[in-house]
């Protein structure tokens, strides 16, 4: 199956915003694939399941080489597949059960259907039924999709009930991710009935001007907050009780990815054995393993990090270079809070396991 024409006119407008960073943050872009998926599968014309994951996985495809190493894109397009897979298997395993039931049927009707010559009618009658199947098919893969956009913009709230149970009174906490809306309203829904102390680190050089709006939206919500500078970590760790991080993908292994400079904070807490929670999105877990770790880090603008204007000290650096991301292995974080619990780095596989298919995880 090639993609038609009429399906690439549906990506190639995302495919460009994803190249030109239009679409910022990992819930936008999760968001925005599903609905793009939920398109093509309107649109395409398929009879049997099968041909629809070839044009699937195409998609995903030219997704994914529009902007390889945002995760979210991958995961997203395995999540539709697996669950086009699983109504095929729901598919199967009714059809055998059916079948089954027929060879139980008396030999005396068997015998009479032997005589009846309407083959055409039987004929066309399967023809339409596949066709029924398929358009029955189309509609349950449609809902499904509609539920992972749900599962995707609601996916604060499972997450935000399990922080009054791990967040203490007058305790102090340090998050290096000021970027993420969800350590926000985890925080946040947290006030309600603790109250406690947050250090925001500023992230620099990317994410400086982030930090101060995380900290003003706080401090709006009456929490007590201080900004301090990357630098002062490991001077304030052994006051701190609790390290929580965003993530922008984890991995199958238990590791995952997050804002430069997070490394550093939780090799911090390990020295001083302070625990660090990780919160994610079900639809960020990844079935990839991250075995070139180089490759998933994406660099940026070096001019944040020493001002061009300074060539007398740019004469005498070798490379300047400004990772966007860190990866943080699985044995610095002491459990992950998704929004379908909590769970431990070792068992993130048994997870994806459970929402992909191993057949998709190489989609070329």
């Amino acid at each position: 199956m090639s993609v038609t024409p009429e399906i690439l006119s549906l990506v190639d407008p995302t495919v460009a915003q994803l190249k030109r960073r239009q679409i910022e943050g990992t819930k936008d872009i999760a968001l925005s694939i599903s609905q793009l998926l939920m398109r093509v599968i309107s649109t395409a014309r398929w009879t049997n399941p099968y041909d629809l994951i070839k044009i699937i996985r195409k998609v995903g495809t030219i997704l994914i080489s529009a902007q390889p190493k945002e995760v979210v894109v991958g995961n997203v397009v395995r999540r539709v597949l697996a669950l086009i897979r699983d109504e095929i298997e729901t598919e199967a395993t009714s059809s055998s059960t059916t079948a089954s039931a027929s060879k139980d049927t008396p030999m005396m009707s068997s015998m009479f259907s032997l005589l009846s010559t309407n083959n055409n009618d039987s004929n066309s009658e399967i023809h339409h039924q596949s066709k029924k199947q398929s358009s029955d098919l189309r509609s349950i893969i449609i809902q499904g999709i509609r539920d992972l956009i749900d599962e995707i913009s609601n996916v604060n709230e499972g997450i935000e009930s399990m922080s009054v149970d791990l967040i203490h009174d007058n305790e102090i906490l340090l998050t290096p991710t000021p970027s993420s809306s969800t350590v926000l309203q985890f925080l946040i829904k947290a006030r309600a009935k603790r109250k406690f102390t947050v250090l925001v680190t500023e992230n620099y050089p990317n994410d400086i001007a982030r930090a101060r709006k995380f900290v003003k939206t706080l401090a709006e919500n009456k929490i007590e907050t201080v900004l301090i500078p990357d630098s002062a970590t490991f001077a304030v760790m052994s006051r701190v009780g609790k390290v929580i991080i965003g993530s922008n993908s984890v991995f199958a292994n238990g590791g995952c990815l997050t804002n430069s400079g997070v490394a550093n904070v939780v090799e911090c807490a390990k020295e001083h054995k302070t625990p660090v929670f990780a919160v994610a999105g079900l639809y960020k877990l990844s079935p990839l393993y991250p075995f070139n770790r180089e490759d998933l880090i994406e660099v940026g603008n070096s001019g944040k990090v020493l001002n061009y204007d300074d060539h007398k000290l740019i004469d005498n650096v070798e490379v300047i270079t400004n990772p966007l991301y860190d990866y943080v292995p699985p044995e610095h974080i002491d459990i992950y809070l998704t929004n379908v619990g909590g769970f431990a780095p070792s068992f993130i596989y048994r997870i994806v396991l459970d929402n992909y298919k191993t057949e998709d995880t190489n989609l070329e």
